[in-house]
């Protein structure tokens, strides 16, 4: 179970991320390549780091919910999974305006 929510909130964050990479392309509308190219590196090591940090916290939590709180392993994976695919979405959110906000300090 801890193996299948680590997988589960990896690729649900690297999908939402995925999605909101081509809202910041949109949003990218008007810069050069040469303007945009710094921000689109943060956004994607943002989104690969937040997507890795969320999984192994979804994989300790299924852990902690198992043992100290006395949950089934598969209740425990669920409201890991959704909690950190929640949180993940969210950061990956912020990095969008991140990525912009290093585009226009650097123009």
């Amino acid at each position: 179970m801890k193996i299948g929510a680590f997988l589960l909130t990896a690729t649900a964050n690297l999908g939402i991320g995925i999605i909101l990479f081509f809202f910041l392309i949109i949003a990218l509308n008007g810069y050069s390549e040469s303007q945009a190219t710094p921000g689109l590196i943060l956004f994607i090591v943002w989104i690969l780091f937040f997507s890795l940090a969320a999984a192994v916290f979804s994989f300790f939590t299924v852990t902690f919910l198992t043992k100290k709180k006395s949950f089934s392993p598969f209740a425990a994976a669920v409201f890991s999974t959704i909690g950190f695919v929640f949180i993940g979405g969210i950061l990956d959110f912020i990095g969008i305006f991140a990525a912009i906000g290093l585009i226009e300090v650097l123009r």
